[in-house]
């Protein structure tokens, strides 16, 4: 259907067979996931008018697509095409699909390759643990005292390319040129916070054997009183990378890492967002962040059982009480491995 809701038949001329195939599959499994949940009860919104398809999977290296030098050969174009950065694939890479990606700046060509796994290089001088914690003021903090701010502000050109897109008039090919011109400057807001991340993320796992993090609530962040500041930070990617690694190991978000000393395991009765000095009654005294950080870090060591907990006995019933009382249902498992 149009996005007027009319049936419409539209000739695909150039794609190859595979190509057709492969559309069509997606399409099936997209609303078989979509029926199945569903089914289970969660709410599942209408079908959208999509006006432009943006990737083409070419599934077999050598018949659908194939590539010498710098020319790529796809089915159902006669002639070859320029790539560039052909030189990242080596020798020693087995080459299997590939997606050709459509984006505002130009085409992309995606490739899957597999090899051999290498070992890890100077394994010997990675220290054991380091415990993360997420924040406004500076976005990760580290128990040893990194800070990292992954933050990229918006560009100015990109501001007066929206005020522009206001001033437009609508289905006129100025407005499609600056909605173009938008579409180029917010990727390279992605560009920039992806690199921010994976630089940070690969500091990370390749200096420590085990980094504990903490299941914040950035969505809710985002929601609340922090909307501007988690949408330009890259913190929601670095946490959705750290995740998928063997070496990152996540405590529950109701733990009290920001009120709990981890010297003595007391927990302050309330911390305010202006406190940016923790201090305890035991002597204890830090900035709150790397507090945070080292709180989280040995809560995690507890949980994975390398650590024991070494509180005093009156101070670590208290705790105890508290953490109980404030942890979620959904978490039951790591709460009693806690306890």
């Amino acid at each position: 259907m149009n996005k007027d809701g009319e049936l419409e038949d539209i000739v695909l001329q150039y794609l190859p067979a595979q190509c057709k195939q492969t559309i069509h599959k997606k399409i099936q499994a997209s609303i078989k996931s979509l029926s199945t949940t569903k089914k289970k009860g969660k709410t599942v919104g209408k079908l959208k008018y999509k006006s432009d398809y943006t990737s083409l999977e070419f599934i077999q290296y050598g018949t659908s697509y194939s590539i010498h030098r710098n020319r790529i050969k796809l089915a159902g174009i006669k002639r070859k095409l320029l790539v560039r950065g052909w030189q990242q694939i080596t020798e020693d890479m087995e080459i299997a699909n590939a997606h050709l990606i459509k984006k505002p700046d130009g085409y992309y060509l995606k490739v899957t390759t597999f090899q051999f796994p290498k070992g890890e290089v100077n394994n010997h001088e990675k220290k054991q643990a380091v415990g993360i914690d997420f924040g406004i003021k500076n976005n990760l903090v580290t128990s040893d005292g990194e800070v990292f701010n992954v933050t990229v502000e918006e560009s100015g050109r990109l501001k007066r390319l929206q005020k522009k897109l206001a001033k437009s008039v609508k289905g006129s090919n100025n407005r499609y040129k600056i909605k173009n011109l938008i579409q180029r400057e917010y990727q390279k807001l992605s560009n920039k916070k992806k690199d921010k991340a994976n630089k940070v993320v690969h500091h990370l796992l390749s200096n420590y054997h085990q980094v504990f993090i903490q299941d914040e609530n950035l969505k809710g962040w985002k929601s609340g009183w922090f909307g501007k500041q988690v949408q330009h930070s890259a913190m929601g990617t670095i946490k959705a990378k750290l995740r998928s690694s063997k070496q990152t190991y996540m405590i529950d978000r109701f733990l009290p890492t920001t009120k709990m000393c981890p010297n003595c395991g007391a927990i302050k009765d309330k911390v305010a967002l202006s406190e940016r000095w923790f201090s305890c009654d035991c002597g204890y005294s830090e900035d709150r962040d790397i507090k945070a950080a080292k709180t989280i870090m040995k809560l995690g060591l507890i949980l994975v059982g390398t650590e024991r907990i070494d509180f005093k006995p009156v101070e670590q019933q208290t705790s105890l009480d508290k953490v109980s009382s404030e942890s979620h249902t959904a978490s039951k498992q790591e709460a009693l491995t806690f306890r």
